[in-house]
């Protein structure tokens, strides 16, 4: 998982402190501070480009999407725009629906009978 901070309210005029970071404890979890929304401005740029994927139906501060969560499945490859499964926010909104996509991912695939 990639966490990225950035500024969007008046209060986020540093990067994120401990207590913020203990929020998600796991290992796996890479975050980082990204104070010029560079993440934020790619994003911009996928929707633009509408590639297949669910479009995001909240979330705009300061021209840049953010509180959002998006998942990718585990084969998309980055030399392309990929198309994600699941993008929405607020995330303290979306995690139910964020879960399911999650259980959807992790289903092996249906054998093909012929």
């Amino acid at each position: 998982m990639l966490v990225v901070w950035e500024p969007i309210l008046p209060s986020d005029w540093r990067p994120p402190g401990g207590a913020a970071l203990k929020r998600l404890p796991d290992a796996r979890v890479q975050q980082f501070w990204d104070p010029n929304h560079v993440v934020a401005g790619v994003l911009n740029e996928i929707v633009r480009q509408k590639p297949p994927q669910p479009e995001p139906d909240c979330c705009i501060g300061k021209g840049f999407y953010w509180d959002e969560a998006i998942l990718y499945s585990s084969g998309a490859r980055w030399n392309e725009v990929p198309g994600s499964v699941f993008w929405n926010g607020p995330v303290y909104h979306i995690v139910p629906n964020l879960e399911k996509s999650l259980a959807e991912l992790a289903k092996p695939a249906s054998p093909h009978t012929e």
